[in-house]
């Protein structure tokens, strides 16, 4: 049946209809050829159909749809085609033999072609669009795509590859469930920070399938989807991170050794000019001694023998803080012996010659290991487990009562820092403690409770030489000190000693 002309001019009105001979010349076109590829009729008719080729296909592309056509079958497909002012467009065509009546031979082709350049152009800047979204994705460690309940819509490689899960196991996750906080609310509260940031970076730790903890340097915005879901990138900042904190700990460590050194030589400095001081002082109360001593017995006597005394207790507590100050800048006082009893046996005598002091309201438990021995003289020993004693006393005086814990132990596979001169610590130890329940110690003040002269307490009640004294005393036996402190409920100090040359045997 043949089409009707209101079907043709419709046909017409719609498609890019041509024909070409056998050499590919064109032979007829319509009236919409002429408007989409900006030529006349005139300049198509007898030209080859390679007067629109874009350059776009290859050479093998139209190889093959002539290899189609040429056998007699039909052709379809999607061409790009160039205009006269050389603006592309794209047709989908249909591509096929005309075959002569009587003799059923191939005398010509006619193609059926339709406009899409609009519909390729979406497509392109889909595709550009999608390409942008790859190159922006592999620029970070870490991409996904999650909804506003947190469950993951879509995840990268390298997402799978920073948390150690699979893409199935993330698609059955939420991405809280990453957080590295062990309280759910906090997991939540900072799930929602990261759904209310927009586009706004910060840093968290995040938790590996592995439980190992890793810093994010996160930034979530949301989608132009307009399906709510949102974009969340990472980068993986755990080693710049703990480079900062390497640098960090490296300037503390310089500026304690700086300020321990000037510090220490002008203590050094007080100390030996406050003893020449004291030397005279004590000469000039020998000679009123033996003055008193000549003196008949009388009230002037009695008054001038009890000063005498009182200068001479005041002299020898001057002496114990010139030592204490010598101690502290490493230049103690000569010894003829180095006294060192058993470490346990050191602290039991300091404990019960201070008990009288702690009342019957301090309890103190002992948990020593007899055969383990400090390497450090019995007077330091004495002097460290005093001070730290006092001060465990004095952190719970205000609540009245609580307890003090001594450990004497080995430690093993210890890894962390000394918060008296900030070094790494890292190996097997004998470990000394004291804990207490006290009022406990908060961060800032921990940085400065080694420092000479500096003390919490009221005045008169410290001089901010006795942890002093405890540092230089630990740090001269190769030792260190770790504080283990959370408000309101107590500190416990930790003192590292070196394990002794036969640690292989303990």
């Amino acid at each position: 049946m043949p089409y009707s002309q209101d079907f043709i001019n419709a046909l017409n009105h719609a498609a890019i209809i041509t024909e070409t001979d056998l050499q590919g010349r064109i032979i007829s076109v319509n009236e919409l050829f002429c408007k989409i590829s900006g030529y006349s009729a005139a300049e198509l008719l007898g030209s080859p159909h390679r007067i629109v080729n874009s350059g776009v296909h290859s050479k093998e592309f139209f190889n093959e749809m002539w290899r189609r056509i040429s056998s007699g079958n039909t052709w379809c497909g999607e061409v790009c085609n160039r205009a006269k002012d050389g603006s592309f467009y794209w047709v989908q065509a249909t591509i096929f033999p005309v075959f002569h009546a009587e003799t059923n031979e191939i005398y010509r082709y006619a193609a059926i072609r339709f406009d899409i350049t609009e519909k390729k152009e979406q497509e392109l800047a889909l595709s550009r669009r999608a390409a942008q979204y790859k190159a922006v994705i592999e620029t970070t460690d870490g991409f996904c795509r999650i909804n506003r309940n947190g469950r993951f819509l879509d995840v990268s490689e390298g997402y799978c590859h920073i948390t150690g899960y699979s893409q199935d196991e993330l698609m059955q996750m939420n991405i809280y469930d990453m957080d590295a906080s062990e309280n759910f609310v906090e997991r939540m509260n900072n799930f929602k920070y990261l759904i209310e940031s927009n586009g706004k970076s910060y840093e968290a730790k995040r938790r590996r399938k592995n439980g190992s903890i890793w810093t994010a340097e996160i930034n979530a915005s949301y989608s132009t989807l307009d399906d709510g879901s949102l974009f969340v990138f990472f980068h993986d900042i755990t080693e710049r991170k703990s480079m900062e904190e390497h640098n960090e700990m490296l300037r503390q460590q310089v500026n304690q050794m700086q300020k321990l050194d000037s510090i220490g030589r002008l203590t050094a400095g007080i100390a030996h000019d406050f003893n020449n001081v004291l030397a005279s002082i004590l000469g000039y109360n020998d000679f009123n001694q033996d003055i008193s001593d000549e003196m008949p017995e009388s009230e002037m006597k009695r008054e001038l023998r009890h000063n005498v005394e009182q200068v001479k207790i005041a002299a020898n507590r001057a002496v114990e803080l010139i030592n204490k100050m010598l101690t502290y800048t490493r230049q103690k006082v000569p010894r003829k012996t180095k006294d060192t009893k058993p470490t346990a046996q050191v602290i039991e005598e300091v404990v019960n010659m201070l008990r009288s002091g702690l009342t019957s309201k301090f309890q103190v438990e002992l948990n020593l290991d007899a055969s383990l021995n400090i390497d450090v003289d019995t007077i330091d020993m004495h002097q460290i487990m005093t001070n730290l004693l006092v001060n465990a006393r004095d952190a719970m005086r205000q609540q009245g009562s609580g307890s003090i814990k001594i450990q004497l132990q080995i430690t093993r596979n210890l890894n962390g820092h000394c918060d008296a001169c900030f070094k790494q610590i890292t190996g097997d130890f004998i470990e000394l403690s004291v804990s207490d329940t006290g009022t406990g110690i908060d961060k800032e003040t921990i940085r400065h409770i080694f420092d000479p002269f500096f003390t919490t307490k009221s005045v008169g009640e410290g001089t901010g030489l006795g942890l002093s004294v405890v540092n230089g005393i630990v740090r001269d036996s190769g030792g260190h000190l770790l504080v283990d402190s959370q408000l309101g409920k107590g500190t416990t100090f930790r003192l590292i000693f070196p394990l002794p040359s036969n640690s292989q045997s303990i």
